[in-house]
């Protein structure tokens, strides 16, 4: 069953490949992959006419009705369905998807340029609350150019922040609920480590400056200590989601956060000094997640939203987290952290389900709208940070597939 704009569809892949997985064909992966880049490249301006809006938001929307609009609605009107400014995190993982893309596609200068032009009119800065993690994601795509470009220009606004930070440092307690709190200063939810992490260890690599990479081990490990399961090899979203249950009983994992924490291990650990002595914590983390990620695949080659929760509460496909997860499964397998016997099945399995969520104008959707848990997704929806991970996940599934095994 298709995903296709103008159906009435609420499953992709719903017959998905419980037999045999076929390996696809590598022309095929870069084809879909393509359509899904150009078509966000061409939508990227009017970005918020594809997008969901989460349904809490359409409640509270509902409820304020046209009262006050120069106020309440006018305030979530614009913060849920206007374009999201060029370098705010949920572009900033569109970028980084980008930036995988551009290495393997046949036109890549097409999209170097598309991200330098993002870059060069941002003036290559961070912009809002400067201790926030999400603020910081888009120093990944300063730096992949920079890497390629040495323009001191593209380092110089991201080393001066940084360097602030590090002279500024802040040192509260990471729960979400405490009073007063560090949270959010700190990485205090699962999601910062996909946003900060590796542009720290970028920054540490391109500079040979070790006092970036001490930074990140230190808040990596003070975020992994407090929100990271020994018992499911998973990370709560936050300090609030340790006594949060699915209605199963279990405790509530959500895809898309341990998505954000996976993928970025997959974008941080080739940046890591192969002689340091902290590198063994990440590639452990990276293993022991794969691991449970294996276990809960749906049979429809997704995973709910809900990792441990059961597939009957969560029937509809989600394309975000699955596609986070495609790409660090592959990215492990070819970078030799991953058996590929085992995991391979796991990733031609997604990457079926996943291309079968692409219209055919290119759109990727049932990527679950902006949130903090498991909620809701839509065949005829999507989201920029979404397209982001499809794209790194086309890109090494795309090199995996070219491969003889």
């Amino acid at each position: 069953m298709k995903c296709r704009l103008g159906l009435v569809v609420s499953l992709c892949a719903v017959s998905a490949f419980a037999g045999d997985v076929q390996r696809p064909a590598p022309d095929a992966v870069k084809a879909v992959t393509k359509k899904v880049a150009d078509w966000q490249i061409a939508t990227f301006e009017n970005q918020e006419e594809y997008r969901g809006i989460p349904l809490n938001i359409r409640k509270t929307l509902d409820q304020i009705g046209d009262r006050q609009p120069e106020t309440d609605r006018e305030k979530y009107v614009m913060t849920f369905t206007g374009k999201w400014h060029d370098w705010q995190w949920q572009n900033a993982a569109l970028y980084a998807g980008m930036n995988e893309w551009r290495k393997v596609a046949d036109d890549g200068d097409v999209y170097t340029q598309w991200l330098h032009s993002i870059a060069e009119r941002n003036d290559w800065k961070f912009y809002g609350a400067k201790y926030h993690a999400d603020n910081h994601a888009v120093g990944q795509c300063y730096l992949a150019l920079y890497e390629e470009f040495k323009d001191p220009a593209m380092l110089k606004p991201t080393q001066e922040h940084f360097d602030w930070i590090l002279e500024n440092p802040k040192t509260g307690t990471l729960e979400w609920t405490a009073k007063p709190t560090d949270a959010h200063y700190r990485w205090g939810w699962c999601d910062a480590l996909f946003m900060a992490p590796p542009v720290w260890a970028r920054l540490a690599k391109v500079t040979g400056d070790q006092k970036y990479l001490d930074f990140m081990d230190q808040e990596y490990h003070a975020t992994y200590d407090l929100l990271w399961s020994r018992e499911h090899q998973l990370f709560f979203r936050d300090s609030s989601f340790f006594k949060k249950t699915e209605k199963n009983g279990n405790n509530i994992f959500w895809s898309r956060g341990n998505g954000w924490v996976f993928s970025g291990l997959a974008l941080m650990i080739p940046d890591l000094p192969t002689e340091w002595g902290g590198r063994e914590f990440y590639l452990d983390t990276f293993r022991q997640m794969a691991e449970t990620l294996k276990e809960t695949q749906r049979t429809d080659g997704t995973w709910s939203m809900g990792l441990l929760g059961d597939q009957k509460e969560y029937p509809i496909p989600e394309t975000s987290g699955t596609s986070f997860f495609t790409h660090g499964l592959a990215w492990g397998i070819n970078y030799g952290l991953l058996d590929r016997a085992t995991y391979e099945p796991v990733v031609f399995k997604a990457w079926a389900a996943l291309a079968e969520c692409v219209t055919e104008e290119g759109l990727l959707g049932h990527v679950q709208p902006v949130g903090a848990a498991p909620g809701e997704s839509y065949p005829d929806k999507s989201e920029v940070y979404g397209v982001g991970a499809f794209l790194a996940a086309g890109s090494e599934v795309y090199t995996l597939a070219g491969e003889d095994g």
